[in-house]
């Protein structure tokens, strides 16, 4: 079964997660769409060498940076890693903070892979060409408002049609699968994280990646080169309040606001144990 502990960046859900993990002799799988990145440990707070000797991870340095990883993506690698499965036999942690594959893994997303070649050629296209593609196809436009990115997924949708996926079913708890740790201080805990990736060479690290990719140059502090600590700071801020206010709207999420590490183990053990 599968057991979700998501959490306000920096809470500590992660530390918590491992001490879990280990007593309970259970595998972990990140729910973070940016620690499935190589090269990006320190950015991301990933588990060390020992953590990783300890317990097992999915999710993890499973796509190259400049690679633009995808919630589909996501979802394929769990299905190759037979996690769906697996599921009905043994237990699991899905830790983490990414919205999106949370409601991905629990509704069942329904999916159409993308295929590299039909993608690079739409690429070249400009906005008129691939409205012109719409029409020369018989393709409906989208209804909202229109950008490339936009009708390039529209076209994939169309001509891939006949080759979508449903996720396929997972073994989770009936009602609340997990929490979601509220952690009041979260913002000072930030600005202490960020001092520590500071310390331990996350500019050294963000210098290596060479040629990120669209994806990754969003990622916190990426595409920063002054005032480091003051921008990562802001922008984790920012993704802290996103993850509240899309993880308040999950019903089978159960918000717990404290700073009380031990409360949350309760929380969550009791999930666990079916309580």
């Amino acid at each position: 079964m599968l057991y979700f502990l998501t959490g306000i960046t920096a809470s500590g859900k992660s530390r918590l997660a491992h001490e879990i993990a280990i007593e309970r002799n259970i595998d972990i799988i990140s729910l973070d769409s940016m620690a499935v990145y190589k090269g990006l440990d320190i950015l991301t707070a990933k588990p060390n060498d020992v953590m990783r000797s300890q317990v097992l991870y999915y999710g993890l340095d499973i796509a190259e940076p400049d690679q633009n990883f995808s919630v589909v993506d996501y979802l394929n690698y769990l299905i190759e890693m037979e996690i769906p499965e697996k599921s009905f036999e043994k237990d699991y942690l899905v830790v983490g903070g990414t919205g999106l594959y949370f409601r991905s893994l629990i509704n069942s997303f329904e999916f159409r892979p993308t295929d590299p070649a039909i993608r690079s050629e739409l690429e070249q296209l400009n906005v008129d060409q691939l409205l012109k593609f719409h029409e020369m196809y018989e393709i409906k436009t989208p209804d909202v408002e229109i950008n490339k990115r936009r009708l390039i997924r529209n076209i994939e949708d169309s001509i891939l049609e006949d080759v979508k996926y449903v996720f396929p079913p997972i073994n989770i708890p009936e009602n609340i699968v997990g929490i979601f740790w509220n952690h009041p201080d979260f913002k000072n805990r930030i600005s202490k994280r960020t001092d520590e990736m500071i310390q331990q060479g996350v500019i050294d690290e963000m210098n290596s990646i060479t040629n990120p990719s669209k994806t990754v140059l969003q990622a916190i502090g990426m595409n920063l080169s002054i005032d480091l600590a003051e921008n990562i700071n802001l922008k984790t801020n920012r993704l802290a309040k996103k993850q509240l206010t899309w993880f308040k709207q999950e019903d089978r999420i159960k918000i717990v606001d404290t700073d009380d590490e031990k409360v949350v183990r309760k929380e969550m053990e009791m999930i666990i144990d079916g309580k």
